[in-house]
């Protein structure tokens, strides 16, 4: 009885993609996938993201034993067919146009919320879910950027400045830097927004990897925000005002093989500043377009090739003013070597900032500054690797941006000890600038 019924079900599946694969499903179409398409209990249709970028919607019935359904990605217009049992965990096999498991979502379902984890059946590759109630009708793309930003917030402590820069660059998550005047000090900063709350904290994070305080922030995204900072020296509110705004934009492409996304930053009234970021990610994109329709001409459409093709791109914001900004590219795919750019803008000059543009010619900056940076980082205890002092050694900190306390030089990115960097204050670069910029 059991083979009999599993039989019944992988026909049902092969017949309803070569019936409907290209087409939307409607309720109807969808209860004929149950053994008794009278006693479904229920179907509902959700929209949402996948990894806070891709567009997907799902369409899932119930009967009280089983679960059918389909998920769709709105932009490739690919179709998996879902099957799963009731049970203490919510779970739900993914099916593919030939009736194989492609891959398994777990999480939770609400009739507004289907929340889950879905990964490949070898459990190699991973990505989350995230969707709420819709109409059967909702199959807009929406523009992947769409939900992120990155905000300058200025504020005071202790009588003197405090500026936060924080990007909201996935759903609940945050990441940015903290300049406190008081000490002359940008802090690394990252933190959550908890699910249903209007408040985000954020951790403080020195150049030694270490928490030295914690940032909450309240109604995050608007134009006003109040925090309370909790240090070593006590804990402080204030108000923080909101002064620039960098929007976000995006390309994104998930379908049977490929998962890749790209978002990258976009300054209102700065058009040619945004046309030099596209140019870099269009590049990147290019060479990936190629790569893949490569790969796809040889690649079988099968479980062992899900989602095998990955590529990302995304970008930081280090430093931002009415002057300048300083933002870190970064691209990484499956079929190349990590690659960064580190980038430094004069907003009001309209042009890219050479290092020739900052210091005196035949100053000796160069030492000056590579003797520092050796210095600072003898003090810390990785330098008593040997493989580290000797990579350390040979790199010369090529990448530079600016902070409110002064420039910060940082290595390439290295697979075993990430990228490293140091900030030069300015008040020690003073005799080789060749102009003030802070």
């Amino acid at each position: 009885m059991a083979m009999k019924k599993i039989l019944v079900i992988t026909i049902l599946i092969l017949t309803s993609f070569q019936t409907s694969y290209a087409q939307q499903v409607d309720a109807e179409e969808l209860k004929l996938l149950f053994e008794n398409p009278n006693k479904v209990w229920w179907v509902r249709h959700y929209k949402g993201l996948v990894n806070d970028v891709h567009d997907i919607t799902v369409i899932l019935g119930f009967d009280g034993e089983v679960y059918h359904g389909y998920a769709t990605y709105l932009r490739s217009e690919t179709r998996f067919q879902l099957y799963g049992k009731a049970g203490t965990q919510f779970k739900l096999y993914e099916i593919d146009k030939s009736g194989k498991v492609s891959g398994i979502l777990r999480g939770s379902l609400s009739p507004q919320l289907l929340k889950a984890n879905w990964h490949n059946y070898q459990n190699t590759v991973g990505v989350s879910m995230h969707l709420v109630k819709a109409t059967p009708e909702d199959s807009e793309l929406t523009q992947c950027g769409h939900n992120k930003w990155t905000k300058n917030y200025n504020g005071n402590y202790m009588g003197k400045p405090t500026h936060l820069l924080l990007q909201h660059y996935t759903e609940g998550e945050y990441k940015g830097s903290f300049y406190i005047a008081h000490e002359n000090k940008t802090y690394h900063v990252e933190g959550i927004q908890q699910s249903g709350e209007d408040r985000i904290y954020l951790h403080l994070i020195n150049e030694k990897n270490e928490k030295k305080g914690r940032l909450d922030c309240r109604n995050m995204g608007s134009s006003r925000v109040d925090c309370t900072l909790r240090n070593d020296e006590g804990i402080f509110s204030s108000q923080l005002t909101s002064k620039q705004t960098v929007n976000t934009q995006g390309i994104e492409l998930l379908d049977y093989t490929i998962v890749m996304d790209v978002t990258y930053p976009n300054i209102k009234g700065q058009d040619k500043f945004n046309a030099i970021v596209y140019q870099q990610y269009d590049k990147w994109l290019k060479k990936n377009r190629i790569q893949t329709t490569k790969e796809k001409r040889k690649t079988k459409e099968n479980p062992d090739n899900r989602a095998t093709m990955r590529a990302y791109g995304w970008y930081d914001i280090e430093y931002l003013s009415s002057k300048y900004v300083s933002l870190r590219l970064t691209y990484m795919d499956d079929w190349s070597d990590y690659e960064e750019i580190v980038w430094t803008y004069d907003l009001d000059n309209q042009k890219t900032v050479q290092p020739e543009d900052l210091f005196l010619a035949n100053s000796g900056y160069a030492e000056f500054v590579r003797d520092y940076i050796t210095n600072i980082l003898k003090k810390q205890p990785d330098y008593k690797d040997t493989d580290y002092s000797k990579w350390i050694a040979k790199e010369n900190f090529e990448f530079f941006s600016l902070r409110h306390e002064g420039i910060n030089f940082s290595t390439k990115y290295n697979p075993i000890y990430g990228a490293r960097d140091v900030t030069v204050p300015y008040y020690k670069l003073k005799p080789y600038l060749k102009k003030v910029i802070y």
